[in-house]
């Protein structure tokens, strides 16, 4: 009976192991499968060695911790994202997964501008620069954190730029959250009912807003709010 029990504990053993050896096996497929979309996606190879089986142990590393998400990732940011992720750490990643394929490209190659932004901010931070190359910083700059994340969201790219010039007219923050909500309601017949050179000439204050614009009635209320202040 010993025996027996002896024998069916090394099965078990063999098979647990076989199915470890498997998984890593698998594992190791999938990352050398994502390393050739980086590749393709970076338009280059990682010709040393040496090199390649230190970017393949990167993306391990970040698979083990994120999953397929990471391999993803990585296939839509090239192979800069994986080497951003090594020279800054874990965070690169980190923020990589949650952004669209558009913006981890980016961010790969704007990491070392764009991750203190998105250590602030999150993801939303690499979706402005997506859209705006080159505006995110500015975006948050002038919008504020939370406005900022709302313009990352709605505020399609043609019409960022637009957007933040007017922003930069405006005389007060409050005036540029109630422009951020009068662009959701209007859209970009904002920038034909308010000609850009009515702001250049006058700034942009609340009271343009309200009295150009068929606004809401909590949008009215902020800006006569404003306008009393």
């Amino acid at each position: 009976m010993r025996h027996l029990t002896w024998k069916l504990s090394i099965l078990c053993a063999c098979g647990l192991i076989s199915s470890l050896a498997l998984a890593q096996s698998a594992r190791t497929v999938a990352v050398r499968e994502a390393l050739e979309l980086a590749s393709r996606k970076s338009g280059r190879e990682i010709a040393e060695m040496s090199a390649r089986e230190a970017t393949e142990r990167a993306l391990e590393r970040s698979a083990a911790k994120y999953g397929d998400r990471a391999l993803v990732a990585a296939g839509d940011g090239g192979l800069e994202l994986i080497e951003a992720t090594v020279k800054y750490g874990d965070d690169v990643m980190k923020f990589a997964v949650d952004a669209s394929p558009a913006a981890r490209r980016v961010f790969a190659l704007n990491a070392e501008t764009l991750l203190p932004l998105a250590r602030r901010v999150g993801p939303q931070a690499l979706e402005v620069e997506a859209k705006a190359p080159g505006l995110a910083g500015k975006v948050f700059a002038i919008f504020g954190d939370d406005a900022g994340k709302i313009v990352a969201k709605s505020v399609p790219g043609d019409d960022l730029p637009r957007l933040l010039a007017y922003a930069e007219k405006a005389d007060s923050q409050a005036t540029r959250e109630l422009l951020l909500q009068t662009y959701q309601k209007e859209g970009r017949a904002l920038f034909e009912r308010i000609p850009a050179k009515t702001i250049l000439a006058g700034g942009l204050t609340a009271s343009v807003l309200y009295g150009t614009h068929r606004v809401t009635e909590p949008a009215a209320a902020i800006a006569d709010a404003i306008n009393d202040n």
